[in-house]
């Protein structure tokens, strides 16, 4: 059994190349309409609202759909690559990952969606002033096996390496923004997919990195974004 500091270092490897291959189509991310927002989709969520407790967030307004006939488990792994002021949190499918006010990785536990179930990513930036917060989201798949003990059965589910999977699972880049739009090109809620990414000196990288980023967009915008 790997080590979770194991399977996060090789989950961060492929956050570089999920968006460029044939994913697995178990589970997809959708808008509010249904509508599939593809792997690699840069989203952007501005919409700002006051949550349950009175706390300014920032919701992702992104969904799960599962795709087949069968109850299935999926979870998250995240990865916060910019966080200018508050804090980050997922809780998807049922369960919160930890908020954080930190850049890095973390993920949630997997969980339950019966079949062909849409359910609400439930993924928020809680910011304290304006500014922006960026992170990937990949989806996880988990098996679900039953334990019996005596007369009591429960569900248990195990994470499934992806190496172990045909294709990898969806991600997307999420860019939360309160205030003025960080990234000029893509509108509140587009679904719009990375084509490329480079460098300052013009050369194609895999992903955004320290320093300035050129991305240019299926909807034939060039964006730059500085890390």
């Amino acid at each position: 059994m790997k080590s979770i500091k194991s399977l996060l270092l090789i989950a961060a490897a492929m956050f570089t190349t999920a968006s460029y291959a044939q994913v697995d189509k178990t589970f997809s991310f959708v808008d509010k309409d249904g509508k599939e927002i593809p792997s690699g989709t840069v989203w952007t969520a501005n919409h700002v609202e006051e949550d349950d407790f009175g706390m300014v967030q920032v919701p992702s307004e992104v969904y799960v759909r599962n795709n087949t006939n069968e109850k299935k488990a999926v979870g998250t792994l995240f990865n916060v690559k910019r966080l200018d002021n508050g804090s980050f949190q997922c809780c998807f499918p049922a369960s919160c990952a930890p908020a954080t006010d930190k850049l890095g990785m973390d993920r949630t536990s997997g969980g339950p969606m019966d079949p062909n179930q849409t359910k609400s990513l439930n993924t928020e930036w809680f910011p304290e002033a304006d500014g922006t917060c960026e992170a990937t989201i990949k989806l996880e798949y988990y098996n679900i096996e039953i334990q019996k003990t005596g007369i009591w059965t429960k569900e248990v589910y195990e994470l499934v390496d992806e190496e172990d999977l045909d294709n990898p699972m969806p991600s997307i880049t999420i860019i939360f923004t309160k205030g003025a739009t960080a990234i000029n090109g893509i509108k509140d809620g587009q679904n719009v997919e990375v084509t490329g990414i480079y460098d300052a000196t013009g050369k194609q990288i895999q992903t955004t990195q320290k320093g300035l980023n050129i991305v240019k967009l299926s909807n034939g915008k060039t964006v730059k974004i500085v890390k």
